[in-house]
């Protein structure tokens, strides 16, 4: 389609169907609400439904909540191992920034989903002692006030994530403590995580409200060239963008942003690409200079842990100077008596 200046657009639904899984999270750490238990949740809904079958990049929008910030590197992590587990060529979590949730279409819907329980209780059924268990079924009760009601003209789809889940994930407290920690003995006790961390982060693109995983073209990586591109012209444009996807720019003549459409042409015909944090009010963020792509750095700790865990030294440390007069006197006097 085009505009009244003749400019192509693409044809984006504004609405379509709702579907709702709600998931209880009570004060059982076991069901605490996690990246590792919404990811588990996302492998389920997606597993019954084949969903990411013939899918190859898959872009997740989060509220940008404790659970899902990029902060944490446990998250990250998270994220890299569904890029891995599904083979996508491209793994994208975006967010709204704190103060814009009203373009949030998950915001958007709260208001119809709470008219609908307007007036209603529900009370856990004390018959199970497992706390788990009755929130289980708080939310069949639940859905059944949301299912197939009306909203934008369609009907909701309204399903119940039990915590009762097969955990493709598991461990999210003790991984989010061990990335947390700098020291290299534990780092060192952990090969395969810091060998699957390395792997993610090679293959990141990382800001303060935006995270990729992109595939490469190194013949020699374990991942990707087991795995060929399927989305050639997806990765191609996020290539060409810096691996970020193409962000709005304003033209100074006509005081108005470019289409989609437009920005991917400027960009694949060699037009830079705006990144996420240059605009911030907070002012740029820094950046690694040993990542091949781009990696923001949230905090000087943040900065401190990552160079550890991915680029800490691999040389064995040299011995001072002292030490080494000391070992070749030791050798001398063990001569002398010998002889």
């Amino acid at each position: 389609t085009t505009d009244k200046r003749n400019l192509e657009h693409v044809t984006w639904s504004r609405t379509g169907q709702l579907f709702i899984h709600p998931f209880a999270s009570g004060t059982d750490r076991s069901i605490k609400a996690t990246s590792e238990v919404h990811i588990n949740n996302i492998q389920r809904i997606t597993s019954e439904n084949n969903m990411l079958f013939h899918k190859s990049v898959v872009t997740i929008i989060s509220d940008n909540g404790p659970d899902w910030s990029t902060d944490c590197a446990a998250n990250i992590y998270n994220l890299g191992r569904v890029w891995e587990e599904q083979r996508l060529d491209a793994l994208i979590w975006v967010s709204y920034a704190p103060g814009h949730s009203r373009f949030n279409p998950i915001e958007r819907m709260f208001s119809r989903l709470t008219d609908l329980l307007q007036g209603v209780i529900i009370d856990l059924d004390t018959s199970f002692k497992d706390t788990s268990q009755q929130l289980d079924m708080a939310l069949i009760d639940l859905c059944k006030y949301w299912n197939n009601k009306s909203y934008c003209n369609y009907k909701t789809d309204s399903r119940p994530m039990f915590s009762v889940n097969a955990n493709v994930f598991d461990g999210h407290e003790k991984l989010k403590n061990l990335l947390m920690n700098k020291s290299q003995i534990q780092i060192q006790e952990n090969p395969n995580v810091q060998f699957s961390l390395q792997l993610y982060l090679r293959h990141c693109v990382r800001s303060t409200y935006y995270v990729s995983f992109i595939k490469c073209d190194d013949k020699y990586c374990i991942h990707c060239s087991r795995y060929p591109i399927r989305a050639t012209k997806t990765i191609s444009l996020l290539r060409a963008g810096g691996g970020y996807i193409p962000w709005p720019t304003m033209t100074y003549s006509n005081q108005h942003y470019d289409t989609f459409l437009q920005r991917s042409h400027s960009i694949l015909f060699g037009e830079k690409n705006l990144s996420p944090d240059e605009n911030l009010l907070s002012g740029p963020k820094a950046r690694c200079s040993k990542c091949k792509l781009p990696y923001v750095f949230l905090s000087k700790a943040d900065e401190d842990r990552h160079n550890q865990w991915i680029h800490a030294p691999t040389a064995k440390p040299k011995r001072s100077s002292t030490q080494v007069n000391n070992i070749v006197k030791r050798k001398r006097r063990s001569i002398s008596r010998e002889y």
